[in-house]
């Protein structure tokens, strides 16, 4: 009771946990992380970067191997084909924008504002006014 001990095997007992399973996902956290470094897209990647770009990874299989699977019921057949895939990316506004290049936009959403443009000085402007 109370020895700095008993802290370090409850630390210790606690085991392992991998960071897909921390985040909750099933895509693989570590895997994302890894291609984002050896990619070279920035020179420093955040901890919370790859946890991100694996969750709108998993998003988006989940969309759109939902979607496919209701078109292959539909046709009556039990495996999801490329064509079921490319039916189910035309029929969904959103992948559709997403995988032609657009970013799709929430709708709802509050419009960022614009940052300021810096106004002519002021010497400029009085010249004008006395022209």
């Amino acid at each position: 009771s109370g020895d700095p001990s008993e802290g370090s095997e409850a630390k210790a007992k606690k085991g392992r946990s991998s960071r897909s399973s921390r985040a909750g996902l099933l895509f693989p956290v570590s895997r994302v992380d890894r291609q984002l470094r050896r990619g070279r897209f920035a020179a420093r990647v955040g901890a919370r970067a790859p946890v991100y770009l694996a969750a709108v990874l998993q998003w988006v299989t989940h969309k759109t191997m939902d979607v496919a699977g209701k078109i292959s019921k539909k046709s009556k057949q039990q495996r999801i084909s490329p064509s079921h895939l490319q039916a189910a990316v035309q029929k969904s506004s959103v992948l559709k924008q997403l995988l032609r290049g657009g970013v799709p936009r929430r709708r709802g959403r509050a419009v960022p504002q614009s940052r300021r443009v810096a106004s002519p000085s002021k010497k400029k402007m009085t010249k004008n006014k006395k022209r």
